[in-house]
């Protein structure tokens, strides 16, 4: 095997591992995944090392040469059916050999599928508030109009995320709106209690899936990357809690509430 093709075979694990972290995986799934590539083409010697924002490689040949690759991550979201679709291209490649050309090829189709729509997520998002009302003992009213909110809201952090303002600013200008939201329908008597709308909206902000990220790479003794995702979840509450608590405490000092 000569030196191209071991670099290119760790930059295609290198690739995966990227997939998978940029979706929402965790820490062991994108080493273990990155290790299963290169047994898979015939590299045994491989270390590899992920963090929440970067990813390194290392394998040694049969001479006894070393090879490392490092890729950046720059952005993190979730979407669990690309790290599912990476995770059986891992274990597939293992016992059907590919060449390294339709391997690239197979992970850059991976990484072109498209998320769900905007209209598809605005949807779930409404009525995943809808029924978040009736967990905080809601009625009638407040599923319906939490419909709204919640769609509204999802829609709003979308396009602010398209502007780039960051993650701080995007979540706590989102519980800006949740609260503001809740407090219109109250002020407009169209529910009883705000509160109910503004936390139901809120739940789709809450960072849940970083949260359990941060807590399982902490127990597998992942340790550098369970506290930055720790305290990549305790960012985003304190945005939301900023957002939505400003919003609250200047309605109240101007006679809102």
């Amino acid at each position: 095997m000569n030196r191209y093709e071991i670099g290119e075979i760790i930059d295609i694990a290198c690739r995966a591992g990227k997939i998978i972290l940029e979706n929402g995986g965790e820490i062991y799934r994108v080493e273990d995944t990155m290790r299963y590539i290169c047994s898979a083409f015939g590299i045994d010697e491989c270390d590899s090392y992920a963090t929440p924002t970067m990813i390194v490689i290392s394998v040694i040949d049969t001479k006894g040469e070393v090879f490392s690759r490092m890729m950046r991550i720059r952005h993190r979201g979730v979407n669990l059916h690309k790290v599912e679709a990476v995770n059986n291209f891992s274990r597939a490649v293992i016992n059907n050999p590919i060449t390294p050309a339709e391997a690239r090829a197979e992970l850059a189709a991976i990484d072109q599928r498209s998320a769900y729509n905007l209209w598809t997520t605005a949807l779930a998002a409404a009525v995943g508030t809808s029924a978040f009302t009736l967990v905080f003992g809601g009625g009638f009213s407040e599923f319906i109009f939490g419909f709204f909110l919640g769609g509204l809201l999802r829609l709003l952090v979308t396009l602010l995320n398209q502007v780039q303002l960051g993650y701080f600013t995007v979540n706590a200008m989102g519980g800006a709106a949740a609260a503001l939201g809740g407090w219109l329908f109250t002020y407009f008597g169209l529910i009883p209690d705000w509160w109910i709308m503004t936390l139901s909206a809120l739940m789709q902000l809450v960072p849940g899936l970083i949260f359990t990220n941060a807590l399982r790479d902490a127990a597998a003794g992942d340790l550098v990357s369970g506290i930055s995702r720790g305290i990549e979840a305790l960012s985003i509450v304190t945005a939301l809690a900023s957002g939505a608590g400003g919003t609250l405490l200047l309605l109240a000092r101007f006679g809102g509430g």
